[in-house]
C-alpha cells in the first residue's frame, strides 16, 4: 500500500489492483488520486487497465470527481476552440500513426504508399487552412486557453506545412513559449526544421536527413555539435544519443558545457 503519494502514484496503484481483480482497492486508490487532483478524464475512461471497473457501482463517483477537477482546470478555456483543435489533432495524427504498418504491408515505394501519402498531404492542406485562420484571428492559442493537446495541434500542423508558412508563424510560437504557454521542445523542432529547409545547420539535432550518395538516414548538420545536449536540455529534450536510436543511428560526438 502507498502511505502517501501524488495523483499519479495513486492512479498507478489503482491500475495494479484492477489488473489483479481487486476492484475495491482499485476504486479506493482512484478516489485518492482524484482527491490529489487527477484530471485526465479521457485517459481514465479509455485506460484498458481499468476496464473491469466500468460496471462497478462506485465507478460513477470516480468519474464525477475527476470531471470536477477537469472543470476547475478548464473554467477559463475557450471550449469551442479547444474542441476544434483537438479534432484537428486527430486528423493530423491518425494516418501518420498507421504509416509504419502501411509500409510494412505494402512497401515504401509501392503505389499504395504513394496513395497513402497523398491522403496525408490532402488532409494537411485542409488542416493548414483551418489553423492559419485561427492564427490570423486569435494568435497562437496557449495551454491556459485550450489545454495541452489542442496547443500541440497548432504546432503539428505548422510543422507539417510548407517552409514559408513555418517561417511566418515561428515568431508567434517563440512568443508563446516565452510566456510559458507552449512547449519549448515544440519550438526547438520547428526552429531546426526551418534551418534545415534553408540549408543552415540545426541547433537541437532533431532533424534527420537522407544521404544522397548512400540513400541512408543521417543526422542533419548541427551547429556547435559539442554543445547540442546542453541546448536540448534547456528546452526539455533528452540526450541526442537516446533520440537518434529510434532511427537506428548513433551519436558519438563528445559533449561539453559552456
Amino acid at each position: 500500500a502507498i502511505a502517501e503519494g501524488n495523483a499519479l502514484d495513486y492512479y498507478n496503484a489503482a491500475c495494479s489492483y484492477a489488473l489483479s481483480g481487486d476492484s475495491i482497492h482499485s476504486i479506493d486508490y482512484l478516489i485518492l488520486s482524484a482527491k490529489k487532483g487527477w484530471s485526465n478524464l479521457k485517459h481514465l475512461k479509455t485506460d484498458t487497465d481499468l476496464k473491469s471497473l466500468h460496471a462497478v457501482k462506485s465507478w460513477e463517483k470516480v468519474t464525477e470527481l475527476v470531471q470536477a477537477n477537469l472543470d476547475i482546470i478548464e473554467k477559463d478555456f475557450d471550449k469551442p476552440l479547444k474542441k476544434q483543435l483537438e479534432a484537428i489533432y486527430v486528423k493530423d495524427q491518425t494516418l501518420r500513426q498507421l504509416l509504419r504498418d502501411a509500409e510494412d504491408k505494402f512497401g515504401r515505394e509501392s503505389d499504395e504508399m504513394q496513395y497513402f501519402w497523398r491522403l496525408i498531404s490532402e488532409q494537411d492542406s485542409l488542416n493548414e487552412m483551418e489553423v492559419i485562420q485561427i492564427l490570423e484571428t486569435k494568435g497562437w492559442p496557449g495551454i491556459s486557453l485550450v489545454g495541452g493537446q489542442a496547443n500541440a495541434a497548432i504546432w503539428l500542423v505548422i510543422q507539417h506545412a510548407p517552409v514559408g508558412v513555418q517561417e511566418k508563424y515561428l515568431p508567434l510560437l517563440r512568443e508563446s513559449v516565452l510566456k510559458g504557454e507552449s512547449q519549448g521542445s515544440h519550438l526547438a523542432l520547428l526552429e531546426d526544421r526551418v534551418l534545415m529547409y534553408n540549408g543552415k545547420p540545426q541547433i537541437y539535432g532533431s532533424q534527420i536527413s537522407v544521404d544522397p550518395e548512400t540513400g541512408k538516414q543521417r543526422i542533419y548538420e548541427i551547429a556547435e555539435p559539442e554543445y547540442v545536449n546542453q541546448r536540448r536540455k534547456t528546452v526539455g529534450l533528452g540526450p541526442l544519443e537516446e533520440y537518434v536510436k529510434r532511427f537506428g543511428l548513433e551519436w558519438t560526438t563528445p559533449q561539453m558545457e559552456k
